[in-house]
């Protein structure tokens, strides 16, 4: 993965200098955070299996066959027919995918969306852990395999699963129709992919789907957020001279006897515009 993350950085850099844009030190810093993300994914895989050393693996297994999808013998299947050559390729490709996204549209809403994604799924990996198929039975996809203990340095990130929920907010946030189906069929191949591999449950791949629709909502109404967010602290800061006088005046009110002079001001400024007598215009 990690070398898909840096033929993501270069992909990025390159479309910057073909299109001639002006604030390449923006696609620089884009493209950079692709292969430092994959690197920190091992440090923040290894404190969730610290934090959370039993997981849930038995449970969604369970899961999966409760709802009739199995995902062992998807993996059997595809290595008998010899479609598993596929797998690896198309899971490993997503930090390439996201770069792609990125270079082909800019979308500040995808760059959003997949920072948010990622945040909100840590508190829902630690409130429920799971490793994954792979790790958490042996002999797998053997359908008579037995749940074993799954070290702390496997990383408990699969419910939701991030690999799709990314691969479908490429898709989502692309406006051109041509490039949103061809990331939309790639998107359809890593939720496949994910479960053949063994990092993911069907029920990873479920609950992906509405965790990818919160996250674009969120992302697309976060500029509206932040700037009630900025008229908000506009307000407090304009009430941040009167709050001593209140205090003054709520301690020992019989000590304050008048407003700062700048309020003072204010209100005489708008007890005199009210004093005035109306305009009246004569039409002769």
């Amino acid at each position: 993965m990690i070398i898909c993350a840096l033929l993501g950085f270069a992909v990025i850099l390159a479309a910057s200098f073909i299109r001639k844009i002006p604030d390449k030190f923006e696609d620089f810093c884009i493209g950079v955070s692709i292969p430092v993300f994959v690197c920190l994914l091992l440090p923040i895989g290894a404190a969730t299996g610290w934090l959370r050393p039993a997981t849930l693996d038995v449970f969604f297994r369970r899961a999966d066959m409760a709802l009739g999808l199995d995902g062992f013998a998807l993996t059997r299947w595809l290595l008998r027919t010899g479609w598993y050559v596929l797998v690896l390729p198309i899971y490993s490709a997503l930090p390439l995918v996201l770069a792609l996204g990125w270079a082909l549209e800019r979308s500040r809403t995808l760059l959003r969306a997949a920072v948010i994604g990622a945040v909100l799924a840590v508190p829902l990996y630690l409130l429920l852990p799971a490793a994954g198929p792979e790790y958490a039975f042996s002999n797998f996809p053997d359908p008579n395999g037995i749940a074993v203990s799954i070290g702390w340095v496997h990383p408990r990130n699969c419910f939701p699963s991030m690999h799709l929920t990314w691969a479908i907010l490429v898709a989502w946030n692309l406006r051109n129709p041509r490039w949103r189906w061809l990331f939309v069929s790639y998107a359809s191949l890593m939720a496949l992919a994910t479960v053949a591999c063994g990092e993911h449950y069907f029920v990873d791949i479920l609950a992906a789907l509405p965790f990818a629709a919160a996250v674009q909502k969120i992302a697309v109404a976060w500029p509206s957020l932040e700037s009630k967010r900025s008229r908000l602290a506009e307000y407090a800061a304009s009430l941040k001279p009167v709050v001593p006088s209140l205090t003054a005046y709520w301690d020992h009110p019989q000590k304050v006897t008048k407003f700062p002079e700048h309020i003072t001001r204010t209100r005489e400024a708008a007890m005199s515009e009210q004093s005035k007598p109306p305009i009246i215009s004569e039409i002769e």
